[in-house]
């Protein structure tokens, strides 16, 4: 899929870099995932308390952090597999939500409703004006489990699925959900098997806000880290990466509080 909506990007755009998004935090304000996860249990009238869920993944998150060792001093591919390593924490996650049967009946508009409800509260300043300028070069790529949601949040642009690469509900031929999860992007070594399928093809650019999201800002031509997530930041010092803040002076790598500072990038990066 990836490969064949790359060739038609090709065909329109060739000479401009793709722009790769991160999705909660990075265009909006504040983590969704809790927002959706309460809308699906409050939808089914689940037996199980949102904070159930949020309860386990902490207990096994934490239990998984317990067996840590220290890693070799530099060794970014060793601090790379040690984030993958929570692949299982997040699959277990998803077949818990699964298993219960939290998303049941919803319908793709009912997510992309509530998403809409939410938008004012959550989506970054100026953010879709941003975006509204490149839409024709955007992809998402994100740990969300709901492409109809992110859609939801991102309804002026009017984007194809195509264009976003997620987890995603399943729904059945009436157009309801089955309560599954499809697990696709799990951790940040998911993310970045997607981003270097495009990075065969073109240039890119990738926008972040965590740890998650390091190597994809390390490889892409262009890295722009929005907030100030002192995990990320640290990590990056760590492994000699320098964060330009002063977006007139040039880097391939720079951290920003606004989007109309990555507005400015953009105009200045339009080709790399």
């Amino acid at each position: 899929m990836i490969n064949a909506e790359s060739q038609l990007f090709a065909t329109n755009t060739s000479t401009l870099p793709l722009i790769l998004i991160d999705f909660d935090q990075t265009i909006t304000l504040q983590d969704t995932i809790g927002p959706l996860g309460k809308f699906g249990v409050n939808f089914t009238q689940n037996t199980k308390p949102w904070s159930y869920f949020v309860d386990s993944y902490l207990q096994e998150y934490k239990e998984h952090r317990k067996h840590f060792f220290d890693l070799p001093k530099g060794d970014f591919k060793a601090f790379v597999a040690q984030l993958d390593s929570y692949r299982s924490i997040e699959r277990a996650s998803q077949e818990r939500l699964s298993q219960y049967k939290v998303f049941q009946g919803v319908t793709r508009q009912a997510l992309t409703d509530q998403a809409n409800l939410l938008r004012a509260e959550y989506l970054q300043p100026g953010v879709i004006d941003v975006l509204q300028e490149y839409k024709d070069q955007i992809r998402i790529i994100s740990l969300n489990w709901s492409k109809d949601w992110i859609l939801g949040f991102l309804k002026e642009l009017e984007l194809s699925k195509d264009c976003i690469f997620s987890n995603d509900l399943e729904f059945d031929e009436s157009g309801k959900c089955t309560g599954n999860i499809i697990p696709t992007i799990l951790t940040t070594g998911d993310k970045q098997v997607a981003i270097d399928t495009f990075r065969q093809q073109f240039k890119t650019i990738y926008i972040g806000d965590s740890l998650g999201d390091i190597e994809a800002l390390i490889k892409a031509d262009l890295g722009i880290i929005i907030g100030n997530d002192r995990s990320l930041l640290d990590s990056l010092a760590d492994f000699g990466q320098e964060t330009e803040q002063d977006i007139k002076k040039p880097s391939s790598l720079y951290r920003v509080d606004t989007w109309d500072q990555i507005r400015s990038l953009l105009q200045q990066h339009r080709s790399i």
